[in-house]
């Protein structure tokens, strides 16, 4: 397989999900991880779109694995608004799966982030988060 068949089923997968698809999207993945891919950033794009798809379907062990492979190659890479945003993907799936100090601490991160990277849209994102996760 290729790198443009690994993109080519990524972006399927992208599309599966839009439509609400998430059973299909999964499979594309998991095809488009199969073809594998030499750019770390097709890769971590399809590990997040993965744990998406995967949260979605409430298979929240599988999301949460997903997510925390995009987080770690996210900071391999040094992409610090990849990183914020794997991060808040991780606390919405912890904050799901009951641990609550965990979901926190990661929407702390996304929100320490994306105020050093000037992303409002991030840092109001992880504001909210934050804000109601300490409600529970």
């Amino acid at each position: 397989m290729t790198e443009a068949s690994c993109l080519s089923l990524a972006l399927e997968g992208e599309r599966s999900c839009k439509a609400g698809d998430f059973r299909a999207a999964v499979e594309l993945f998991e095809a488009a991880l199969q073809a594998g891919t030499p750019e770390p950033q097709t890769l971590s794009a399809i590990y997040s779109q993965m744990g998406n798809a995967c949260f979605y379907l409430k298979e929240f062990p599988k999301a949460l694995q997903f997510h925390s492979h995009d987080l770690t190659l996210a900071r391999a890479l040094g992409d610090r608004i990849g990183e914020a945003k794997a991060s808040g993907n991780l606390g919405n799936t912890l904050k799901t799966l009951g641990q609550f100090e965990e979901a926190v601490a990661c929407c702390q991160r996304h929100l320490d982030i994306s105020q050093e990277q000037g992303d409002k849209v991030g840092n109001n994102t992880s504001l909210y988060i934050i804000t109601v996760y300490t409600r529970v």
